[in-house]
Parts: C-alpha cells; structure tokens; sequence
C-alpha cells in the first residue's frame, strides 16, 4: 500500500511540473517594449493561472474522495434485510385488504 500511495504521489508531481511549465511558455511571448509594469502583470498573471491550474487538480481529487465516501452503501447483514421484507410484505399486503 506504500508503495502505490509513493507512486502516485510521484505521478502527481510529475504532471504538476508539467502543468507549471506549460503556462511558462506563454510568458516567453512578451513583447521586448513591454513597461516593467506590464511586464510585472504578465508574471503575476502567468503565476495565477499556474495555481488556478493547481487549484482545479486539487479539487477534482476532493470531489472524487467525496464522491467515493458519499456513494459507499452500508452494508446490511442477512437478518436486516429479511426484516425489511417482511415489514414491506405486511405493510403491502394489509394495504390490498381496503
């Protein structure tokens, strides 16, 4: 089990640095008469979409992790079920009578 939870941490990494070098290429097109100013922007610009990248990846994994505890039934041993067929049995049945 630790070793699959190593690599797929491993994996995460490598498509995190993936992601971050991708919107990096983006700030290689800034014009050469760009101000300092809007040279500035474009950084922080390019640093936001890395994280918001980041911050998708994050959440994609927390909806599955929800999706994955919130859909788990409970189990129900043998003696609950039958209870619960004949509950509905004389619950179904008395109804009819009328």
């Amino acid at each position: 089990m630790k070793n699959l939870e190593a690599r797929q941490r491993e994996m995460r990494e490598r498509s995190q640095s993936k992601r971050i070098a991708e919107p990096s290429l983006n700030s290689a097109l800034e014009a050469e008469d760009d101000t300092p100013a809007v040279a500035r922007l474009k950084k922080r610009i390019s640093e936001l979409e890395i994280r918001l990248l980041l911050l998708e990846k994050e959440n994609r994994e927390l909806r599955e992790q929800k999706t994955i505890a919130v859909e788990r039934a409970p189990q129900k041993s043998y003696e609950d079920t039958v209870r619960e067929q004949r509950h509905n049995f004389f619950k179904y049945s008395n109804a009819r009578r009328y």
